[in-house]
């Protein structure tokens, strides 16, 4: 004997198999960035929706099938229940092989048929839940073509959820629902072509031990189970956001961890700190190996001088040496600066026009500068420091550019 579908129920169906699809891509994307106990506690969360997703969607498909001669579809609770597991067992193996850093293809074939036959072992152990004398029986080409199709669906699963990490964050909205759409569709191919494998017997009637039954497995079971994966997406993505948030605090503090200390609150410039790690660094390239780079250090040092004086003398060093590779607060009242190496003319350029430029703000009263080259001056950073410490040559910024007084 032959029935007839619930057009409703059908398309709501396939909207629990689509909502479960989503909700399996969505844990498997995530699932990815997390490791030990963790991963294993959104992993058991993820089977959890995706298995009882699909579980969800076999019966609310069985119920969009009308039974012939006015017979109400029943289950075996007992047997209803078991029908479970598989499908939570090959939802739990599918989130675990898409979120594994790599696979080979060989894993993605084994872990398609071990999936495909979870489902496989659901759909039909809840068919057998519907018990029937005498049983159903079943058409063995469609039973194959159902397998196949499971298999399949399982195989294109995993690949889709694999490959969806790599798409770029503004559509990867997008191509998750459009995903969900296709192995939506690959699920519900499964269920109704594995329908079409059963045959009823003319004489059939169901047990008397099959307790549910009823409307309750229709329309109320596919909007209570959507909903309930709704809000476990909804749960997990606010403890994802949460995550996220605390992962950029996190990022904050150490950001201004490492700008006290590494920068002068003052001026906004490095510190000493900063630039005794850049000499390291370039003098730790040129030890192992690679060919020595010259470069200098310019040190500019106040007398006494306030926070108005300290700004004004930062920001002028930053217009003067523009294309300096730093510029460094060196102490409270000095300054240095890491330039690519200048010849004996540019560097008395660069202190007229430093003069200058103290002259016309009237703060400076007087300072002094230094050089020190590498490799010329030392080969170490304490002596290229050092060596720029020994002031040159005092300059009062009042009196003439070219003016000042030697130091010895």
């Amino acid at each position: 004997m032959t029935g007839s579908y619930n057009a409703v129920l059908v398309i709501a169906s396939y909207c629990v198999a689509v909502i479960a699809s989503y909700t399996a891509i969505y844990f498997g994307t995530r699932v990815f960035h997390f490791d030990g106990a963790q991963r294993r506690h959104w992993l058991i969360a993820g089977a959890l929706c995706l298995g009882t997703g699909i579980w969800s969607m076999h019966f609310v498909g069985m119920s969009a099938y009308e039974m012939p001669m006015g017979m109400t579809m029943s289950f075996n609770a007992g047997l209803t229940a078991l029908s479970w597991l598989p499908a939570l067992v090959a939802s739990g193996l599918a989130l675990h092989v898409i979120t594994l850093p790599r696979v080979t293809s060989v894993a993605v074939a084994s872990a398609s048929l071990i999936m495909g036959a979870g489902i496989f072992s659901m759909h039909y152990l809840g068919m057998y839940a519907m018990q029937m004398d005498p049983a159903i029986q079943y058409d063995p080409l469609w039973v194959a073509i159902s397998a196949a199709i499971a298999v399949g669906a399982s195989g294109a699963a995993l690949m889709i959820c694999r490959k969806i990490r790599d798409v770029p964050v503004q559509y990867a909205v997008w191509v998750k629902a459009l995903a969900a759409l296709v192995m939506g569709a690959a699920i519900c191919g499964m269920h109704y072509s594995g329908m079409m494998a059963a045959i009823y017997p003319m004489e059939a009637t169901l047990h008397q031990g099959n307790h549910l039954q009823g409307n309750w497995m229709g329309v109320p079971t596919a909007i209570v189970v959507s909903g309930l994966l709704l809000l476990a997406i909804y749960v997990a993505y606010s403890d994802l956001r949460a995550r996220d948030r605390a992962r950029q605090a996190q990022e904050r503090a150490q950001d201004q961890a490492r700008q006290a200390a590494f920068y002068d609150a003052s001026t906004g410039l490095p510190n000493r700190s900063y630039l005794e790690r850049q000499l390291l660094e370039r003098l730790t390239v040129t030890a192992r190996g690679s060919q020595p780079e010259p470069f200098l250090l310019f040190y500019v040092q106040l007398q006494a001088p306030d926070d108005t004086q300290v700004q004004e003398v930062a920001r002028q060093l930053r217009r003067a040496f523009s294309r300096a590779v730093h510029v460094v607060r060196y102490s409270s009242d000095s300054f240095m600066v890491l330039h690519e190496p200048m010849s004996a003319e540019e560097v008395k350029r660069k202190r007229v026009t430093l003069n200058a430029a103290f002259s016309s703000s009237a703060t400076i009263a007087r300072w002094g500068w230094g050089l020190s080259q590498y490799p010329a001056s030392a080969s170490n950073s304490r002596g290229l420091m050092q060596n720029a410490q020994r002031v040159r040559e005092w300059l009062k910024p009042e009196s003439a550019a070219v003016g000042g007084r030697q130091v010895a």
